[in-house]
C-alpha cells in the first residue's frame, strides 16, 4: 500500500539529522532476517533500513500481525506499546538497522533551541495519531465474523489509501492470515473463491478489487 505516512525527520535537513543525532545521543543497530528486536524501554526506535514486524502470540501459539515498520517506521513502549511479557515481540522481515533514541531527548526542552528539536516533537504527535488510527483500522477488521469479510474489510482499507481498486498486498499471503487472525489454508480457499466468484482478481501480492459489496 502507498499510503503517505509521516517519518519522525520530516521536515529536518541532512545536517540538523547529523546535528541532531549527535545531540540525542542517537545509537544505530543493526538485526538480520529473522531476529527479534528487543522492544526498546523509554526510547524512540527508528527504522533506518529493511523491515521489521510487531507480533503477538497467544497461549496456544497463534500469530498476529499488529503492525509492520518500513524504513521511517517508528516503535518503541512510549508509543503506547504492550511489553514484550504481554505476549508481544518485534522481529525482522529483512536485515534492519534501527536507530534509537532516549525518549526524554525528544520531549525535553532543547538548551540550544533548535527549531529541528520542535519539529521532531510535532511528528512525533503525527506518528501517535497516525498510530491510532491504524489501531482502529486494525480492530475494525478482526470484528469481522467470516474470514471473507475480514478480506474484504482489508481490501477496502488498503484500495482507499491507494486512491486505487489496484493495490500491492504489503507482505506475504501467510503474514496476511497472521494479521487478519485467520487460518492460511482457510484463507487461501476464501481467495480462491472470490477470485472465481469475480469480486477480486488476484496475483501473487497484486490484487484488484471488482465488486466491493459483496
Amino acid at each position: 500500500m502507498n499510503e503517505r505516512t509521516t517519518s519522525l525527520f520530516d521536515g529536518v535537513t541532512k545536517s540538523e539529522y547529523a546535528a541532531m543525532k549527535e545531540c540525542f545521543k542517537a545509537a544505530v543497530r543493526h538485526y538480520k532476517k529473522g531476529e527479534e528486536i528487543p522492544m526498546p524501554h523509554a526510547r524512540v526506535a527508528v527504522v533506518q533500513k529493511g523491515r521489521a514486524s510487531l507480533i503477538k502470540t497467544d497461549v496456544n501459539g497463534s500469530r498476529t500481525i499488529f503492525e509492520q515498520f518500513k524504513e521511517g517506521g517508528v516503535f518503541g513502549d512510549v508509543l503506547g506499546y504492550a511489553r514484550p511479557d504481554a505476549g508481544f515481540f518485534l522481529t525482522a522481515d529483512e536485515d534492519c538497522d534501527v536507530l534509537y533514541i532516549d525518549y526524554e531527548h525528544i520531549v525535553k526542552r532543547c538548551p540550544k533551541a533548535c527549531a529541528h528539536h520542535s519539529t521532531v516533537v510535532s511528528n512525533l504527535v503525527q506518528l501517535m495519531s497516525e498510530k491510532a488510527l491504524a489501531l482502529s483500522e486494525h480492530l475494525e477488521i478482526l470484528s469481522r465474523r467470516t474470514t471473507r469479510e475480514k478480506l474484504l474489510a482489508y481490501f477496502l482499507i488498503a484500495a482507499a489509501k491507494n486512491k486505487s481498486s489496484y493495490f500491492t498486498l504489503p507482505f506475504s499471503q501467510t503474514s496476511l492470515a497472521d494479521y487478519i487472525c485467520v487460518d492460511r489454508s482457510a484463507m487461501a480457499r476464501e481467495l480462491k473463491r472470490m477470485a472465481e466468484e469475480g469480486i477480486i482478481e488476484i496475483d501473487r501480492r497484486n490484487v484488484k478489487l471488482i465488486r466491493p459489496e459483496s
